[in-house]
């Protein structure tokens, strides 16, 4: 147990000094000293006290390799590593020291408990659900009694999408121990009731789930005002399951009261990066799965945590759609101004992209050679973290350290990514400017000062844009300045790209022959591959141009130039404007608006070649069960441009438009 460990230095002092002549008592009681008062600051969770202190005892030679003591300074130190955030360092730690203290006797059940469950926690964050299951189970073999409990949790937790008697039997051995014990909270019992019908619900039981919630929601205080982060989850809990049992008025008034949809500045309404996860083998997902997944935003704007509380079709399908969640980032001073308690723990319903990887961008493949070559000045440093704000102070940090150690071209390839991570236009000039001023200093090949060049443009044009509600549909000036510029005349990639930038996709008539000049040049460009995406691309814009003008052999003449098939062109080509939307305030849901809902839905949906939005879906929506079928209604009114395809196929596929319902609007 705990109490027998702090004395273990001092009960086996033959044990802790190697082959050599002993040390004097002081010497003895020192090291006893420095191991209880970092194991005393380690169980007090204050590990910025004891990781010094075991880091020192860890290389202290008195302290024999292999033995017992060791194995608890590895172990204890190993938690701290791991409540720190060095969680790589920790595990090896713990992994070191455990085996020791497994084979050391019952005396230390409580300490190898606890070790499985820091492993164990560490398995769920990079989703290796048997891994989780392991170390929970072995903690579990460790614990006796309601000691059970908290890893019974873990265990009901990680086991919510399988299949079997393991997941229900760990919650009613919980519910059973907490049973005997007439002190036991009865906030505890709630989320054993609400872990019990999440179960159920991810099993289509849901009218057995739906009397699971209902219990937990009278344990945990019934329907008030007043509300905790518990609360909240499991009204939200109880919310999906009277959705699911067809009852909507319930569910809504349900979700009332966890104060979704009603904060005054929506957490989602300024998201920076907030994907779906795609469709298909990569994930495993199909367009009819989907999901309720629950997330915490930190102040950095990432997510620091995401899972999936309702799906069908077990722990793989779970975890694609909270994958994608946890890569989910807002800008740090927008998501400030939302109230930390909404920040702690918020849900949105969703599916799957049909997409894939996404619309390519026109600059795509200039950014693509940068980062080949940035990835050369890198090397060590390739494991760049994917969470963007994560990511952001990464490069920061190696970019100071670079040029800290007079590496000029390894400090540019830093801030340049840093650029390219960033979601705001101020922030990415900056990181840009600062990477040419370092640049003047560096030997650089031409064509990455050549992309360095159009990404500063591109950052000043975005600037531009940034208070205004739509893109001005005008030949942009300054990129087509830059195209002429003899140093970037000499480097095809840049100079189509900049074309490509400057070209709307729908010129004014006054413009169309200059556009259609532009695009003439990038289409004919013999220094390109003959089926070069950026040639694609400008061929496709030329053939809707002139089917605009009802010159459908000359745009039949363009396509066929791509080199690509109708679902191909669909895919990659330039998305067609919108017309009209054709939304008025009558789509807003009576029911939502009159129980003071507002919220958002992202939809997905093809555009036939006459300009109609057909087969739509949505794929993210908040809050979740309130507005996902009324936004669906809408996209029945939309209109596109018409757009050039053989055949009349589709125009363009899996494309996304954002709908807000707000109040006042």
């Amino acid at each position: 147990m705990r109490g027998s460990g702090l004395g273990l230095l001092l009960l086996s002092s033959a044990t802790v000094v190697q082959a050599q002549p002993a040390p004097d008592a002081g010497a003895t009681v020192s090291l006893q000293q420095m191991f209880n008062q970092a194991s005393e600051a380690e169980v007090a969770g204050k590990c910025d006290v004891a990781l010094p202190i075991f880091a020192r005892l860890a290389v202290d030679r008195r302290v024999r390799p292999g033995s017992i003591p060791a194995g608890a300074i590895a172990v204890r130190r190993g938690n701290c590593l791991i409540a720190t955030g060095a969680s790589d360092e920790g595990e090896r730690a713990i992994l070191a020291g455990l085996p020791i203290l497994e084979a050391g006797g019952a005396g230390f059940d409580a300490e190898v408990a606890k070790a499985h469950t820091f492993l164990g926690r560490l398995a769920e964050a990079r989703w290796s659900h048997d891994e989780a299951v392991g170390h929970y189970t072995a903690a579990l073999t460790r614990l006796v009694g309601e000691q059970r409990v908290p890893a019974l949790m873990l265990l009901a937790n990680v086991r919510a999408f399988d299949s079997g008697p393991e997941p229900l039997a760990a919650v009613d051995e919980a519910l059973k121990l907490l049973a005997a014990n007439a002190k036991a909270d009865q906030l505890t019992h709630a989320a054993f009731h609400t872990v019990r019908g999440r179960i159920l619900m991810n099993r289509g039981e849901n009218k057995a789930a739906l009397a699971e919630m209902k219990q937990a929601l009278a344990l945990s205080g019934g329907l008030s005002n007043r509300v905790s982060l518990s609360q909240v989850a499991i009204r939200g809990d109880l919310a999906q399951a009277a959705m699911l049992n067809g009852d909507k008025d319930s569910a809504r008034l349900y979700l009332a009261y966890t104060g979704a949809g009603r904060i005054e500045q929506s957490p989602f309404t300024h998201a920076a990066v907030m994907e779906p996860p795609p469709c298909g083998s990569e994930t495993g997902l199909t367009p009819a799965d989907v999901a309720i997944v629950e997330f915490g935003i930190g102040d950095n704007g990432d997510v620091g945590s995401a899972r999936t509380i309702y799906s069908r079709g077990g722990y793989a399908v779970a975890t694609a759609f909270a994958r994608a969640v946890s890569q989910w980032h807002w800008r740090p001073e927008e998501i400030a101004k939302v109230p930390v308690f909404y920040r702690a723990l918020s849900r949105v319903e969703l599916r799957c992209s049909v997409a894939g990887g996404g619309r390519p961008e026109v600059g795509a493949p200039l950014a693509e050679r940068f980062g080949a070559w940035a990835a050369t000045q890198l090397r060590e440093d390739a494991a760049l973290p994917t969470a963007t704000g994560a990511r952001l102070a990464r490069l920061d940090a190696i970019a100071a350290a670079r040029s800290a150690a007079g590496d000029p071209r390894g400090a540019v390839a830093a801030l340049v990514l840093r650029s390219q991570s960033e979601t705001k236009a101020d922030a990415a000039l900056a990181a840009i400017d600062r990477a040419q001023a370092v640049a003047a200093q560096a030997d650089l090949p031409a064509d990455v000062r050549n992309a360095m060049q159009v990404f500063r443009d591109w950052y000043l044009h975005r600037k531009s844009l940034e208070h205004r509600e739509f893109e001005p549909r005008t030949i942009v000036p300054e990129f087509l300045a830059l195209a002429r510029d003899p140093a970037l005349a000499q480097d095809a990639l840049a100079q189509a790209t900049l074309r490509l930038l400057a070209v709307p996709a729908v010129p004014p008539a006054a413009q169309r022959d200059a556009a259609i000049a532009e695009l003439t040049v990038v289409a004919d460009d013999a220094r390109l591959a003959e089926h070069h995406p950026l040639r694609q691309l400008a061929l496709l814009q030329l053939a809707n141009i002139a089917a605009d003008a009802k010159q459908f052999d000359r745009a039949q003449g363009w396509f066929r130039r791509t080199g690509l098939n109708g679902q191909q062109c669909a895919l990659i080509g330039p998305l067609p404007a919108l017309r009209s939307s054709g939304a008025g305030s009558s789509d807003y849901p009576e029911e939502a608006w009159r129980m003071g809902f507002e919220g958002w839905v992202r939809l997905e949906y093809d555009i036939s070649a006459d300009g109609r939005a057909v087969d739509s879906r949505p794929i993210v929506a908040y809050p979740p069960i309130v507005f996902a079928d009324s936004a669906n209604a809408m996209a029945r009114g939309f209109r596109f441009t018409a757009s050039f395809r053989p055949e009349g196929g589709e125009a363009c596929t899996a494309n996304q438009s954002t709908i807000n319902f707000r109040h006042g609007q």
